[in-house]
């Protein structure tokens, strides 16, 4: 079954994101969100661009996307800015054991949508990064998203922290000329 659908299995998940958020986003106030969905759409380019000789995972071909970075452009103009929206829109939580159920429900579903990607190969990781990594950088970004959403300046700081961190334990090669 996974054999027959894995080259619609990147626009199946696009589609299945877009229209979740066209149904369930809060559009009536998406002037609130949207600085949130620009901070991560930015972020995501600028790591892809860091990593783009050095990748730590690569999305391949598949129907409609025939290359990486035509994946990596979906996932950042369609995916994530509906993930952030449905993400933004339903967290309500004050109590911060809500909070950390609300996003580990968040952090299961998408670890479990990038699996099947991984077992399909239509993601694969190199230079250290693997499933796991996966599952840390869903717990660490999410919370940085809600943080950009009540404080932008931290969450821009935490994103730099986070990033040199990243670059640094995975080394990746950022000064090494094309």
């Amino acid at each position: 079954m996974l054999t027959v659908i894995r080259p619609y299995m990147p626009l199946i998940f696009s589609a299945l994101f877009l229209v979740a958020a066209w149904r369930f986003g809060d559009w009536r106030n998406l002037r609130k969100y949207y600085p949130s969905i620009l901070f991560l759409t930015v972020v995501s380019l600028v790591v892809f661009h860091l990593t783009h000789n050095y990748p730590l995972w690569k999305f391949h071909s598949s129907f409609l996307f025939p290359n990486r970075t035509i994946q990596e452009l979906r996932l950042d103009f369609f995916v994530l800015p509906s993930i952030c929206l449905l993400f933004l829109t339903f967290y309500r939580y004050k109590r911060i054991i809500q909070q950390f159920f609300y996003i580990t429900f968040w952090v299961v579903l998408l670890s479990i949508l990038e699996a099947l990607l991984a077992k399909a190969s239509i993601i694969t990781y190199h230079n250290g990064w693997n499933i796991w990594w996966s599952v840390v950088f869903w717990f660490v970004s999410l919370p940085v998203i809600r943080l950009h959403h009540t404080r932008p300046l931290w969450a821009w700081l935490a994103a730099l922290v986070f990033t040199i961190l990243s670059i640094v334990y995975f080394e990746v090669p950022i000064s090494k000329p094309d």
